[in-house]
């Protein structure tokens, strides 16, 4: 037996059921039409804002080429406080400490350095600020202050991973202990550099040739066998 006896009773069965459910029905295509139209606004957001940020990082660059400083530590303020969501904020303060080291104020140009190496940003962006960093304090004296850090990191503590940078992490600790006068450190030092090196394997090579032949028995490994290494 048919459930509706007539098309009039389908009709009205119809109207019912619409003035009971219309207003939630129309409440839940008007949300989707919002979250998806927002969706929409929010993508064409972001790339907007890579956009502008590109064209701005450009004109930081060009005024890093030209010497222009002041100018680029102003555009490098922008990008920071403007486009802190893209990859561009990071890239910019590497830029802003160079140009705050061409004016000479190295203590500016440490604190942009730690801001990058702190930030939730690319990992090798933020090691290659935190390596930077570890060069200004050293040149600066801070060298048992450098060793503790960068033992710090090489314990992966704070969830931090040396990863392709240990070696030159450990040149670093090379520097200092050379620096302190602890040669046999210095040693270690650079002979774990140039095991690990994936870039400057020659300087690292030279600054351990510089500190001399080793004492007899000298624990460290030899360079001998270090891959890639001509003695």
């Amino acid at each position: 037996m048919d459930v509706y006896q007539t098309e009039e009773e389908q009709v009205e069965s119809l109207k019912k059921w619409w003035a009971e459910n219309s207003r939630s029905i129309i409440f839940g295509v008007g949300l989707a039409l919002i979250s998806f139209f927002g969706w929409q606004s929010w993508q064409e957001n972001q790339r907007s804002q890579a956009i502008e940020a590109s064209d701005m990082y450009q004109q930081l660059s060009q005024s890093m080429k030209e010497s222009k400083f002041e100018a680029a530590i102003l555009l490098a303020d922008e990008i920071d406080s403007a486009y802190s969501n893209t990859p561009y904020a990071a890239l910019a303060g590497l830029q802003k400490a160079k140009a705050q080291l061409e004016t000479g104020d190295r203590k500016a140009a440490l604190d942009s350095l730690e801001k990058v190496a702190a930030s939730d940003n690319n990992p090798s962006i933020q090691h290659v600020a935190r390596v930077r960093a570890f060069r200004i304090r050293i040149g600066d004296g801070d060298l048992n202050g450098v060793i503790a850090d960068i033992d710090s990191v090489m314990a992966e503590e704070k969830g931090v991973n040396p990863g392709e940078f240990i070696g030159q992490y450990e040149a670093l600790k090379g520097d200092a202990y050379r620096l302190l006068g602890d040669i046999e450190k210095a040693r270690h030092g650079y002979i774990a550099a140039l095991r690990n090196a994936t870039l400057d394997r020659r300087i690292i090579q030279l600054k351990l040739d510089d500190l001399g032949p080793p004492p007899a028995g000298f624990s460290g490994e030899s360079t001998e066998q270090v891959p890639g290494i001509e003695k």
